[in-house]
């Protein structure tokens, strides 16, 4: 089983409903919504992966999704919302709905 979550930068949602809905498109391509932010996604996935080697990721110019086996969900996930909050970037992680901008 794997476990899922995505980071980007977006004014267009404030709510974990509003995240659901642009994770969806974003996981169909559809990046309209979020911004143009290379330098930003780089360095969120520079030191991502210095930090572990265990996730599978999809990086694009205005997010990254995000995805590793489920037993090493927890840590990721916690890994990942420090690393987001750090770079300036909205979390979201759809099995939860969970949320941080």
């Amino acid at each position: 089983m794997e476990w899922f979550c995505a980071v980007f930068n977006t004014d267009k949602v404030s709510s974990a409903a509003g995240a659901q809905v642009l994770y969806e498109r974003l996981c169909e391509g559809e990046d309209s919504l979020v911004g143009d932010i290379v330098d930003i996604i780089d360095g969120f996935y520079s030191e991502l992966m210095v930090r572990t080697s265990c996730v599978k990721c999809n990086k694009f110019k205005g997010y990254v999704i995000i995805g590793c086996e489920f037993k090493n969900a927890q840590y990721i996930n916690d890994l990942v919302m420090e690393l987001a909050k750090k770079h300036g970037l909205s979390f979201y992680e759809p099995q939860n709905m969970t949320y941080q901008y």
